[in-house]
């Protein structure tokens, strides 16, 4: 039996999802979750533009860590469902 993700286990992965190193069962759960859960496909969306936001902003392409940390203080304003 496939066990479906909660949006805070999606938001919890969403970063390796992005940078592609999920495992493939993984990756998997977190894109049925997204085809159906438009807060977090909302996230996801924030998550690929942030590196684009910063450069614009600092005229620097940020750190993995750096996004991290946005991505962490973005979570805590908006949490998600489940």
């Amino acid at each position: 039996m496939i066990r479906t993700l909660t949006c805070r286990q999606v938001i919890a992965v969403l970063m390796d999802y992005v940078d592609s190193t999920l495992a493939a069962s993984t990756r998997r759960g977190v894109e049925d979750h997204l085809t159906t859960c438009a807060p977090c496909r909302d996230f996801e969306r924030g998550y690929r533009a942030t590196p684009a936001v910063v450069r614009r902003a600092t005229g620097a392409r940020p750190s993995k860590a750096s996004l991290r940390q946005l991505c962490a203080r973005a979570l805590k304003r908006q949490p998600p469902r489940s």
